[in-house]
């Protein structure tokens, strides 16, 4: 056993090794050319050859023959497999969006001969036979897949490295809000592979990994939790909190024999950890977790500000009876979606007129929320909830309210919810475009006239008499995505207020 060890070992450095004769440079101009000729030729497009294994081969090659001799051969390997003849189909794009897309690279090429250079030049100038194997399994779909890419179970640096290519080009291909971000996407793989060539094992690769997907600033962007507990720790705090400006208010309990010998209370207030302030620590690691504004910033602060694998952490703060402290805190098995009270149903009260009401109560019938809750003349709508059957029947119900509160601060994709903007509204609004990619030109982004499809193409309809009362719309740090839009929708009717309560108890479904 000890034998095989060593050999694997040995078989892991020369790799490592060989890997490391090439320079940070030619692995930027490898990456980019890989992943061009992997969406853009027909045979590999079309899913016709091993792409990684070509370039896992590349990895292993002397480097002294250049990255034009490695370019010269990946063309020659691709080009001696048989493609399919792939016609044409007609499209529905209103336009297609180049900006995105910019080929301009190819000719800054360092050490390219002008003849691989005009030959990657044709492939996406003049596309032909792309196939989607690499990007859109489902073919009638408008989203990218990557169903059909390998998955490795060992480790390797060289097969890392692969992953880097991999993930760095679905996104120069394949994501629409490249153009918005805050730095060049090339200059993302020039600063991860030097990173990249230093991993050592499993852990530093997710640590990468997940510093990677962060530089997408998108609220979308996710990683596994069990995958992200592996870097920001599988140990948590033995309470629940809420972030209260630039502090840590303690909200619940979670272990209650270690909250009593840290001499810990609800309601008490966390001002350190380990030393150092609440945002200096959000700021050391919010650099693992990818947002879009400073408010996502702080919500995303909930999945580690307590987190580590140490058994211990010091805190200091100010009890609810206004005595300063500081103690030794013992962290508990993490409790999956439970580190704060975020995904719990909701305990709101609501004090209007000298009377108190429960204004979202739970239909254990139909496990899920009322969606509508009437106060005096008025009335609250809770939006995740909500289905588009019950909409003309809750319209009419309250057609005659001086207003109508709508809660934006769960999650509700569903299409239909649109019928609401029937009642709204005076006449039909295009409400939005979308782009989805161009699979047969990646890079290449095609406008369409409708967000959700065609049959949602409006909101609202011809209304000779539409709601008369004020619209009020809660919207907070958890309105996002799909509520993102419904936010947009409503700001179409005239009656629309926005209202934000970023200290609610938000419960997303």
């Amino acid at each position: 056993m000890k034998s095989i060890i060593l050999i694997l070992s040995l078989i892991t450095s020369t790799l490592s090794a060989q890997l490391n004769t090439f320079s940070d440079r030619d692995l930027y101009e490898m990456g980019k050319v890989w992943g061009l000729i992997k969406y853009y030729h027909p045979a590999v497009s079309q899913g016709k050859t091993d792409w990684d294994a070509v370039l896992l081969a590349s990895f292993r090659q002397d480097s002294k023959a250049g990255t034009d001799g490695l370019i010269k051969n990946w063309l020659n390997t691709a080009d001696e497999q048989k493609f399919d003849k792939i016609p044409k189909q007609e499209s529905e794009c209103d336009s297609i969006t180049l900006r995105n897309f910019d080929a301009s690279w190819i000719e800054k090429l360092r050490k390219v001969s002008p003849e691989n250079k005009n030959r990657l030049l044709h492939l996406v100038n003049i596309p032909e036979n792309v196939g989607s194997f690499y990007s859109n399994t489902a073919k009638s779909g408008i989203y990218f897949s990557s169903a059909n890419e390998k998955v490795y179970g060992t480790f390797s640096k060289d097969v890392k490295m692969l992953d880097l290519f991999r993930i760095w080009n679905v996104v120069e291909y394949f994501y629409p809000y490249k153009y918005l971000l805050d730095h060049q996407w090339d200059d993302v793989l020039k600063k991860y592979i030097p990173l990249f060539k230093k991993i050592n094992n499993e852990k530093e690769y997710e640590s990468a990994v997940m510093q990677l997907a962060a530089e997408l600033q998108d609220t979308h962007v996710g990683i596994e939790k069990t995958y992200q507990y592996d870097v920001v720790g599988k140990l948590s705090s033995p309470f629940t909190f809420q972030m209260v400006e630039d502090t840590v208010l303690i909200t619940g309990i979670k272990d209650e024999a270690k909250m009593k010998k840290a001499h810990l209370e609800v309601g008490d207030l966390i001002t350190k950890i380990n030393g150092k302030s609440i945002l200096k620590n959000i700021k050391e690691r919010s650099k693992y977790f990818a947002f879009s504004n400073e408010s996502v910033k702080l919500r995303e602060a909930y999945s580690y500000l307590f987190s580590g694998d140490e058994e211990t952490f010091v805190v200091e703060g100010v009890h609810k009876n206004g005595e300063n402290f500081r103690t030794t805190v013992e962290r508990m098995k993490r409790i999956f979606n439970n580190e704060w009270d975020k995904d719990g149903i909701p305990d709101l009260h609501l004090v209007y007129k000298g009377k108190t009401y429960n204004y979202l109560t739970y239909n254990e019938k139909e496990s899920r929320l009322n969606p509508s809750f009437p106060i005096d003349d008025k009335v609250y709508f809770e939006f995740a909830s909500l289905k588009g059957a019950e909409i003309p029947a809750l319209m009419e119900q309250y057609k005659n309210t001086k207003g109508m509160v709508f809660d934006l601060r769960g999650y509700n994709d569903n299409g239909s919810l649109l019928k609401v903007f029937d009642y709204l509204l005076s006449k039909p609004v295009v409400y939005g475009i979308k782009t989805q990619p161009n699979f047969t030109q990646p890079g290449r982004f095609c406008f369409v006239d409708n967000i959700v499809n065609k049959e949602y193409k409006f909101a609202g309809k011809e209304n000779p008499d539409p709601y008369k009362g004020q619209v009020v719309v809660l919207i907070n740090e958890h309105t996002v995505s799909a509520e993102e839009m419904w936010a947009m929708v409503f700001k179409e009717s005239p009656q629309c207020y926005f209202c934000r309560q970023p200290d609610r108890r938000s419960r997303r479904q």
